[in-house]
């Protein structure tokens, strides 16, 4: 084991389960092995925090990209929002950034950077389309999830909200059935059975769609601990930005989230 692996102490960090790709032990595991050696225990909250909000700026500007370059035509008197001929390429780097960010410690800065641009602009395209549908959606579910993690922060912070084993043990076994029905339904309707009551703007769908955005804030304060754990039990400076990219993985999903809940409350009406 090396000399930076031996500095950091896992014990010390909370045992999470695996719904977050980038903030778990093994994960952080992996990049605390790759950390050169000039960077030992050097990982700081204010630090990861820090990075997290210049990577959100970057999808914020992304996105606005993103929103700006998709064209709107009236066809058959209804406005299409038609998305740009690059839309595949930046699926592709989305892709390949994310999963590289997960395994390639040694670049995780640039990895993250990337990432935010391409997934900042399929997120703006997508957002275009949503609000042309119902307009003003997209604000509102920015405002949501800016609110929902200022609240989560805030409560985390004053220690009304407890990370506990229990806690971490229910999100994750949540998240287990969340993917479990995702893939059964997936593998199920290759044979024709249609279960779309979950993607319908009806009662099962909309109060599924509870859960999910009830499950999304509550990973963000296993993030919040898992980070401050992490940096108080001696990780290396380069896992702020793998910290950041964690994070900005929860707060994404969890704007996804708000986002397919207000288009079912909205088609509902």
């Amino acid at each position: 084991m090396s000399a930076e692996a031996a500095a950091y102490d896992p014990s010390q960090a909370p045992q999470r389960g695996h719904d977050n790709p980038a903030l778990n032990a093994q994960a952080f595991q992996r990049g605390i092995a790759a950390a050169p050696a000039a960077e030992r225990a050097g990982m700081t909250v204010t630090g990861t925090y820090v990075k997290t909000g210049f990577l959100l700026v970057l999808l914020i500007a992304a996105g606005a990209f993103g929103w700006s370059q998709v064209e709107i035509r009236t066809i058959n008197g209804q406005e299409i929002a038609i998305q740009p001929t690059w839309t595949w390429l930046a699926i592709l780097l989305t892709l390949v950034f994310g999963f590289a960010g997960i395994f390639a410690f040694q670049w995780i800065p640039l990895l993250a950077i990337g990432y935010a641009l391409s997934e900042g602009a399929l997120l703006g395209i997508a957002a275009h389309a949503f609000d042309l549908e119902w307009d003003g959606i997209v604000l509102q579910a920015i405002v949501a999830t800016i609110a929902v993690f200022t609240a989560t922060l805030l409560l985390y912070g004053t220690g009304v909200i407890k990370v506990t084993s229990k806690l971490a043990m229910g999100v994750a076994i949540a998240m287990g059935g969340l993917l479990v029905l995702w893939t059964t339904t997936w593998l199920l309707s290759l044979f024709g059975l249609d279960f779309s009551f979950w993607s319908e703007p009806s009662p099962w769908g909309i109060g599924l769609s509870v859960l999910i955005v009830i499950l999304a804030a509550l990973n963000l304060p296993l993030d919040f601990a898992f980070i401050e754990r992490s940096a108080a039990a001696g990780a290396p400076k380069q896992l702020e930005w793998y910290g950041a990219f964690g994070l900005m993985l929860s707060i994404i999903w969890m704007y996804v989230a708000i986002l397919r809940l207000l288009a079912l409350l909205r088609a509902s009406q």
